[in-house]
């Protein structure tokens, strides 16, 4: 094989990165200009407390920049 074979090969080999990737979970955002409806017990919906067992919470991947 020759030297422009080898290297060749070589660097288009995929790089092992140093480091690992990292999911981070972002929050709901809410920008108060939703409106928001008394129950039938008269409390607000935005005074009732959170269950988080029903609540989406995205994902986001975040990959190391290429130079």
């Amino acid at each position: 094989m020759s030297l422009y074979h080898h290297l060749k090969t070589w660097l288009g080999k995929k790089r092992e990165h140093p480091h690992e990737e990292e999911t981070v979970a972002l929050p709901e955002i809410h920008t108060g200009k939703v409106a928001h409806h008394t129950d039938a017990d008269g409390t607000p919906a935005a005074d009732k407390p959170i269950h988080y067992d029903n609540v989406a919470i995205p994902e986001v991947h975040i990959h190391p920049r290429r130079k």
